[in-house]
């Protein structure tokens, strides 16, 4: 798939845009929404960083 780079960062903002757009607390109903987003990115990058192979593989 060439211009996959280009699709990737086109997509960037327009996710940030819908991000910002939600009423996350009206959404969830919590006003810790967006911790539990942090939180949530925050491990999945450190799992990331301990793993090295793609997912599924053993």
């Amino acid at each position: 798939m060439q211009g996959y780079r280009t699709y990737l960062v086109a997509l960037l903002p327009t996710i940030f845009g819908l991000l910002q757009m939600t009423d996350w607390n009206a959404f969830m109903n919590d006003p810790k929404a967006g911790l539990v987003g942090i939180g949530s990115g925050l491990l999945m990058a450190v799992m990331r960083s301990i793993t090295s192979t793609p997912p599924g593989v053993k």
